[in-house]
């Protein structure tokens, strides 16, 4: 069974000066990408980083994202001759909820340069953006540099994930206000609240991971 949705695709400029990251590359000679992440909590996320530019002594950049009152924990985990990788908790999720709260996707990488974060999002409707626009006021100066809309795309899902990702549309999951909680659509589907949820979580990543891996090349083309 497969089922047909359309993804708002937006690239957006954030500054964050609030988050070590993106404080270490304000002078322009330092710059790097998130290329994985883990929310712990409502406050601290851990960064998979990856320095691919850096001009001058990176000591003293180590030393800047230490010092700053976000960063919970730095280690370097590989130099390269071409990168270095290092692994980050920081206590700055503002702007990654900002747009999964409002019902918006990331895609990594999430590049950090000249003190901004630059994130690529999906988003099922323009009305999630918005929202997500509003809780970047409260963040930083922000921009949208690209949004494209691109033409319905098809995914194959299981039948449990197509039925599970129907009933939680039809009954308001994904509204603006989220009309119902994952419970009331377990009792919906006569399944478990982890069963539920594990099948919206995996319907949505998979329409997100298909349709990125159909359309890389377009969208490196319009987007990067």
């Amino acid at each position: 069974m497969d089922i047909s949705t359309v993804m708002y695709i937006a690239k957006i400029k954030l500054h964050q000066s609030t988050c070590s990251l993106a404080y270490a590359t304000q002078d322009g000679r330092l710059s790097m990408q998130i290329v994985e992440y883990i929310l712990l909590n409502d406050q601290d996320a851990v960064f998979l980083c990856r320095i691919e530019n850096v001009d001058g002594d990176l000591r003293r950049y180590f030393k800047v994202m230490e010092e700053h009152e976000s960063t919970r924990f730095l280690q370097i985990l590989e130099k390269t001759p071409t990168n270095i990788d290092f692994i980050a908790v920081i206590r700055d999720t503002t702007g990654i909820k900002a747009f999964e709260d409002s019902y918006c996707f990331v895609k990594p990488p999430i590049m950090v340069r000249n003190g901004n974060k630059y994130y690529t999002v999906y988003a099922p409707d323009v009305r999630h953006l918005k929202t997500a626009y509003e809780k970047l006021k409260k963040i930083g100066k922000w921009e949208v540099l690209e949004i494209k809309a691109p033409e319905s795309i098809k995914t194959i899902l299981t039948t449990s994930q197509t039925r599970a990702l129907k009933v939680a549309y039809e009954m308001g999951y994904f509204s603006k206000r989220r009309n119902v909680n994952l419970e009331k659509i377990s009792d919906a589907l006569g399944i478990s609240k982890s069963a539920t949820h594990k099948h919206i979580k995996e319907a949505v990543s998979r329409i997100v991971h298909e349709y990125f891996e159909k359309n890389f090349r377009d969208l490196e083309e319009h987007i990067f």
